[in-house]
């Protein structure tokens, strides 16, 4: 990206929404403040977001995925009867679906959605997917606080040049919140 090549190189953040547009926005805006730039994706079924998952060397370094979660999964919730949802599990496309698409080779991936920090997530993200971090909720944050974490982290890794952990246990001092947020590594 030839941002990339500036003389104050701005560092590429790809953000996908999930169905809550308005988090999305306010971490793009968020981001662009701190110098990153910013692509918005907007996957408008489980296979489009299947397919950016699976881009490898064409999707940014750092990755957010923004949207709701449950116990099964990223919400994807209902679709027209032509729109192939047989991944969903209840409306939600589950660790194991992600395991098998997910490129994400050396990546940081950062995930807003409710229930998705656990172990599922994590195997399908780092140890299958290949993630050099994976950063997620393991339970249910307030919607004011997963935006705050990711100003946290990103105003610690973009601002102040911390390290991806270093930015990590920064963005999860802010308060007992943050410590919902979880990281996981290849071999941890």
């Amino acid at each position: 990206m030839i941002d990339q090549k500036f003389m104050f190189p701005r560092v590429p953040v790809a953000v996908v929404d999930i169905g809550d547009t308005l988090e999305a926005l306010l971490i793009r805006s968020m981001l662009e403040s701190l110098g990153a730039v910013v692509t918005l994706h907007l996957p408008g079924t489980p296979e489009d977001f299947l397919t950016l998952i699976a881009g490898g060397e064409l999707v940014h370094q750092h990755l957010i995925i923004c949207g709701h979660g449950d116990e099964n999964g990223f919400v994807f919730g209902d679709y027209i009867a032509d729109i192939d949802t047989s991944m969903l599990v209840e409306g939600s496309l589950p660790p194991s679906v992600v395991a098998e698409h997910a490129r994400l080779d050396g990546k940081i991936v950062l995930s807003t959605c409710c229930e998705t920090g656990g172990k599922a997530f994590a195997d399908a993200m780092v140890e299958k997917g290949g993630a050099a971090l994976y950063v997620a909720p393991d339970g249910s944050p307030e919607g004011a606080d997963a935006p705050l974490f990711v100003h946290c982290f990103y105003h610690a890794l973009l601002a102040r040049k911390q390290t991806p952990e270093a930015a990590l246990e920064r963005a999860r001092s802010y308060d007992e919140a943050a410590t919902m947020f979880v990281g996981h590594r290849p071999g941890h």
